[in-house]
């Protein structure tokens, strides 16, 4: 079992299961903290004979900087920019943001609030632009409250205080990740508040901690397998030069509801 920190573990689990029946073989390779990270990039690509990189707070000129400097080497971004300087494979993250406002509204669920992603990450924008853009598109809905947040399951509880701070006791929340879902609803637990009795909240990634939390998270399901998959698809395109560059693929989502958006 996997604990909160299992959105990497569950990313290389889905490459290790698309990559067993083909010829690839992903290790994972973590640049944290490094001081010089664009060359620390470089220099691990040159030592592979490719790379599926995952640099989600690089602008495009540290893409551009990677792309000059590698040994021509296949390389795959799973991390989207608006204009992509590598082939990019990734999930879609509009639809996902999309189909929580609309699963909200097929619900009856109009008074509606938002804990966004970090401003910067490209993937936690289209999230909440897919949601916001279908609340906006009917009539009957209200966007009532909005709290940025930064991924983190301390964000989630900041937003839960933050919430309070505003008078707010009655709202449908879409959590642009899991961990901060999880940290709310903590701090909202730990603060008297049932869910999904007084607060509605639903989150992204279905993690598989979404089960083991009381309540259980309904959550974007998000398939590392299909992604991996597609990958290796990619990757083996640009070997066999059928492919050009900066193509961009968008794996499917879905929603999966469980007892945290439940009707009472």
């Amino acid at each position: 079992k996997m604990g909160l920190g299992e959105f990497y573990p569950s990313l290389l689990n889905g490459f290790i299961e698309a990559s067993n029946d083909s010829k690839y073989q992903f290790s994972m390779i973590s640049i944290v903290k490094e001081k010089k990270p664009i060359q620390k990039v470089i220099d691990i690509i040159n030592q592979h004979d490719g790379a599926c990189i995952f640099l989600t707070e690089f602008q495009e000129n540290e893409y551009f900087k990677i792309k000059k400097n590698i040994l021509n080497k296949p390389i795959v971004s799973i991390a989207p920019i608006p204009n992509p300087v590598f082939n990019t494979v990734t999930f879609d993250s509009y639809r996902g943001g999309y189909i929580t406002a609309k699963s909200f509204f097929d619900n009856g669920y109009n008074n509606v609030g938002i804990i966004c992603g970090p401003n910067e990450n490209t993937e936690a924008n289209y999230r909440k632009n897919g949601f916001i853009d279908f609340v906006n598109t009917h009539k009957s809905m209200r966007l009532n409250w909005i709290y940025n947040g930064d991924y983190s399951i301390e964000s989630g509880h900041e937003a839960y205080i933050n919430l309070k701070n505003n008078n707010i006791n009655k709202i449908n929340l879409f959590s642009c990740n899991d961990a901060m879902a999880i940290g709310f609803i903590k701090e909202a637990s730990e603060n008297g508040i049932k869910i999904p009795k007084d607060i509605k909240i639903s989150g992204y990634d279905n993690l598989p901690i979404c089960k083991n939390i009381t309540p259980t998270l309904s959550s974007i399901q998000t398939d590392y397998k299909k992604l991996g998959n597609q990958v290796i698809f990619t990757l083996n395109n640009i070997l066999n030069n059928q492919l050009s560059e900066s193509t961009l693929s968008l794996i499917p989502v879905d929603l999966i509801n469980r007892k945290s958006t439940q009707k009472i």
